[in-house]
């Protein structure tokens, strides 16, 4: 029984901390696809300011599409990874143009292509057009940037779609199945043997039972963090959020350069001591001024070493001569 038990903890525990790794990074990964894509579309949105004055229906038609193309490759992305268990809401997709819809539809209801993938090759389709047509005004290495986050973001959703793929080995499953029924079994058996209270043999039984039930469970819930459970990712959370950060950049103040007012300070040493915070004054004065030597006491101590290591050298020729000496340590 011993033996068993130990056997049995060891594979719960294995189980719980893979588990709990399956979560942790999954939430991890959508949060940095999250982020990588969001960049794709700020990036856009700051290229095409300078074609705003000359170009603005152009920039603008560009900017709602990419917007509610991203939205829509975000949702179908979060629909994927949780097997398609709810539909999300994304940005107003009826907005696209017919023969966007179109294609869309055909693909994926009678060609049966990948979602996400349709709509991360569209995004990149009006990126390079909006390109040419002057709408993105910035030198071609600085947007391809834009690229490299839109294919990070699809390699953490590949990444993500690992644990979903990947389910936990079934032998080690039929294992810890296998010892716990055992346990459970003869964990009774084995208590009543020392313990003679009927009370206190079944509280103590009962215990290690749940305990160890419990936390096969828990893992079994944590390993798959995609759906609709308590315990699952908010998917639908992440999504408003998404949405919510790029109406943000459809705000008619998103091309705003931001400067500072007439009547504020440009003093270093006024802001200084205004606002550098107190603890760092405090151990600057605790240091005392010693501590804080000045640009030509450091130029004059680099000036002495160079001196010292210099009359070093001359000092070693002159006391061997016709002999050539090697380099002092730290010339």
């Amino acid at each position: 029984w011993s033996a068993m038990t130990g056997a049995l903890m060891f594979a719960i525990g294995f189980r719980t901390n893979r588990a709990i790794a399956r979560f942790w990074e999954g939430t991890g990964l959508l949060h940095q696809m999250r982020g990588e894509w969001f960049d794709t579309v700020s990036n856009c949105v700051t290229f095409s300011v300078r074609a705003m004055k000359t170009k603005p229906k152009e920039v603008m038609k560009f900017r709602h599409t990419l917007v509610r193309l991203m939205s829509l490759a975000h949702g179908n992305a979060l629909e994927e990874i949780s097997e398609y268990q709810f539909e999300l809401t994304t940005i107003d997709v009826d907005g696209l143009s017919a023969d966007t819809l179109r294609y869309l539809h055909d693909s994926r209801e009678t060609l049966n292509f990948n979602k996400v993938e349709l709509n991360l090759h569209l995004i990149q389709t009006l990126i390079t057009e909006a390109f040419h047509e002057g709408v993105l005004e910035v030198p071609p290495p600085i947007l391809s940037r834009v690229f490299q986050t839109i294919s990070r973001g699809f390699v953490n959703l590949v990444s993500t779609k690992k644990i979903t793929d990947t389910k936990f080995p079934f032998p080690f499953v039929q294992l810890l199945i296998y010892l716990m029924l055992c346990f459970t079994a003869l964990t009774p058996l084995v208590l009543t043997t020392v313990i003679t209270n009927k009370l206190i043999a079944t509280v103590v039984t009962f215990m290690p039972v749940f305990a160890i039930a419990s936390l096969y469970y828990t893992a079994v819930e944590l390993e798959n963090p995609f759906g609709k459970d308590a315990n699952d990712l908010p998917l639908e959370h992440f999504q408003a959020e998404m949405d919510n950060c790029l109406l943000m950049l459809l705000h008619s103040d998103a091309d705003l350069v931001p400067s500072i007012s007439p009547d504020c300070s440009m003093d270093f040493k006024d802001l200084i001591a205004k606002w550098q915070p107190s603890k760092y004054l405090l151990k600057i004065n605790a240091q005392g001024p010693s501590c804080r030597p000045s640009a030509a006491n450091a130029k004059t101590a680099s000036l002495r070493q160079v001196a010292l290591a210099t009359g070093s050298l001359v000092s070693e020729l002159h006391n061997k001569p016709g002999q050539i000496s090697r380099k002092p340590q730290g010339h």
